[in-house]
């Protein structure tokens, strides 16, 4: 790939706060600071490793899977022709090319069976070309515009600050400093292959205190309660029990010999050698035009019969638990919420996308 359209990929800007504009590398940069990146990496270079073993085994790809993957993709993004296929490719200095290649690498990672010994070597110290596939992949995979909207949350905080507090900042730095076991002797050193300094790095760190110090603000007790209240049916908690049959028919046996003869799922399962598990699952996950199936039911009731590709599962609801803040998994979510909602708000009235992103996960 050339030179220059590497540079172009590598510069371009993904969002402004002010006069001050945010481009692709500014975003992986501060994820590779804190630490976000190195696992997308790392399973990054796995791919690319199952992909060129592939490729020197002269293994065959499934064109009809590359195809639906890229169908997918274009439905989830809206990309109804082709040529919005193009544009929202260009917009992003991406080539057709690089395109259809994304999903064959992607088809190699997920069904190589091979052994793969992919290199160790953190994106620092990645080559040019293994760092611009990598903006390919972290494009085209969405992670790149996840990354953005987590990068343009510190901003749009950092735009509501006045003042910057020097102890915070260098407790930020501290934790860095740990977290990476290196000595502040070292930092330059380490932001060297970044073509970053102390002064861009000690910026970030006033960034990352402005969005700690509000996402601590955010989250009391009583915000949480509050959250609670106007979520409880949705964060309604359902451990259920699940047979997957292969009909229709067989579904209403199933359904027949738990409700009518009485006996365990498991039984069932068991004697007819189906597929069985129990799991939990809260009401919000599940999808809105089945919720009603799980809301009509008491407890030990089962479930009408729900269509699953080409199978059905039949699902018995064991219990409803109603949500506290005793249970961290709630607590998380109600956090989560009341923080992305904040952060929604600061990015709509102090960030000004290039883009259109995403909805950040």
């Amino acid at each position: 790939m050339p030179v220059s359209q590497r540079v172009t990929r590598d510069s371009r800007v993904i969002f402004s706060q002010g006069d001050r504009s945010f481009t692709v590398k500014d975003v992986i940069d501060w994820a590779t600071v804190r630490g976000e990146l190195e696992p997308i990496w790392a399973e990054f270079m796995r791919v690319v490793e199952c992909d060129r073993l592939a490729n020197e085994q002269n293994l065959e790809l499934d064109d009809s899977g590359l195809d639906s993957a890229s169908i997918a993709f274009r439905y989830e993004h809206d990309l109804i022709t082709a040529e919005e296929t193009e544009r929202w490719l260009d917009d992003r200095n991406l080539t057709l090319s690089e395109f259809s290649e994304y999903f064959a690498r992607r088809y190699w990672g997920e069904v190589y069976s091979g052994k793969v010994n992919p290199t160790e070597r953190r994106y620092r110290a990645g080559s040019p070309d293994e760092k611009d596939l990598f903006l390919v992949d972290l494009t085209l995979s969405g992670d790149l515009d996840r990354l953005a909207d987590r990068l343009s949350w510190r901003i749009a905080a950092r735009a509501t600050e006045s003042t910057d507090a020097a102890e915070p900042v260098a407790e930020a730095r501290a934790h860095f400093l740990s977290r990476m076991k290196i000595g502040v002797e070292e930092l330059a050193d380490w932001l060297a292959p970044l073509g970053r300094d102390m002064d861009w790095f000690d910026d970030l760190m006033r960034t990352e205190v402005a969005y700690q110090r509000q996402t601590n603000s955010l989250v009391g007790e009583k915000d949480l309660q509050r959250e609670l209240i106007s979520m409880r049916l949705l964060l309604t908690r359902f451990e259920i029990e699940i047979i997957e049959v292969d009909s229709r028919d067989a579904a209403a046996e199933v359904f027949a010999c738990v409700r009518n003869d009485g006996m365990e799922m498991s039984e069932v399962a068991e004697e007819s050698r189906y597929p069985f598990h129990r799991s939990e699952v809260l009401l919000e996950d599940i999808p809105p035009d089945q919720q009603q199936f799980f809301l009509s039911v008491k407890a030990g009731a089962m479930v009408e019969p729900i269509p699953r590709d080409d199978a059905f599962q039949v699902c018995r609801v064991k219990a409803r638990i109603e949500p506290t803040l005793q249970d961290a998994a709630i607590r998380e979510r109600l956090e989560r919420r009341i923080i992305e909602r904040h952060f929604s708000e600061l990015v709509s009235k102090y960030i000004d996308w290039r883009i259109l992103q995403q909805t950040a996960e």
